[in-house]
C-alpha cells in the first residue's frame, strides 16, 4: 500500500514559470527551467523591449496515458 495520497495515478506534473512586463503587463508562460524563482529578471518582453520577471512559478498535472 502506496502511503501517498494519489501516488498510484501516475499523473505527471509539469512546471511552468510565468514571466510579466512590470512596464506593459504583458505575460508569457514558458517551460519552468532549474533556478527559477519569483522576482528572478527573465527574458526581454517582445511587445516593448523592457525587461521582464519572473511573477509565477506553478505545476500542473498531465492526464495520465492509458
Amino acid at each position: 500500500m502506496s502511503s501517498v495520497p494519489g501516488a498510484d495515478k501516475k499523473s505527471k506534473l509539469l512546471v511552468y514559470s510565468i514571466e510579466e512586463c512590470p512596464v506593459c503587463g504583458q505575460k508569457t508562460k514558458r517551460a519552468f527551467v532549474v533556478g527559477d524563482y519569483v522576482t528572478k529578471e527573465a527574458a526581454k518582453c517582445t511587445k516593448c523591449s523592457n525587461q521582464t520577471r519572473v511573477s509565477l512559478v506553478y505545476a500542473e498535472s498531465s492526464k495520465p496515458s492509458g
